[in-house]
């Protein structure tokens, strides 16, 4: 009777870790698989937002992360270059302070500061509301194109109803004010950081 309990427990032991194993590689498949989409998107969205902009490497893959003022997760930064010089640094940071959660945005900025253009990846506001941060819906989200922190001070980077310089979409106040507080961070990001650092190839990290 003990030996069956001991086969049986072992058994069981064997299933389980089976299991967890077969899980844990579906687990990180499917987070590979997410990533790659994820990249897809975003690829197809960088040459969208930026079909005048001329540059000659692989921007999926020449990136570096950088920590922005405000928000909790590190962004990823895509340099574009053209015969090694750079043309822009485009940002793709998550902000969590939409109204329904977290908010992917692409923002492009030329070398000189400037809001080159910006885009929303992802998002879970409110559909007929909120949603209007995606281009497809509206174009508020081209306003920020050739904002600057030079150009536009630091207590602008607000909604109009709350006495910035940015249009308020209607009835998503909460929406609007994290996709321009994530647009400042951004610009406030790229500059505080050090150009060797920030332009610097993957073969000389």
């Amino acid at each position: 009777m003990e030996a069956h309990r001991y086969r049986a427990a072992i058994t069981l032991t064997v299933i389980g870790l089976v299991a967890a194993i077969a899980l844990a590689g579906v687990d990180r498949l499917t987070r590979d698989r997410i990533q790659q989409s994820r990249d897809a998107r975003a690829e197809a969205t960088l040459t969208a937002m930026l079909p005048d902009l001329r540059f000659d490497n692989d921007l999926i893959n020449d990136d570096i992360g950088l920590s922005l003022p405000g928000l909790e997760a590190p962004a990823r930064i895509y340099r574009a270059r053209l015969d090694g010089q750079p043309v822009a640094a485009i940002v793709d940071l998550v902000t969590s302070r939409g109204y329904s959660g977290d908010i992917r945005m692409l923002v492009a900025v030329n070398p000189s500061g400037e809001v080159i253009a910006s885009r929303v990846l992802a998002h879970r506001e409110t559909p007929g509301l909120g949603d209007k941060i995606e281009i497809e819906r509206n174009d508020w989200i081209t306003g920020f194109a050739g904002r600057s922190l030079a150009n536009t001070s630091s207590s602008s980077w607000a909604p109009d109803r709350r006495g910035g310089d940015f249009d308020t979409l209607t009835s998503a106040t909460i929406t609007s004010a994290a996709v321009i507080d994530a647009v400042h961070a951004a610009l406030q990001g790229l500059e505080n950081a050090e150009p060797e650092q920030l332009w610097r190839s993957a073969d000389e990290l």
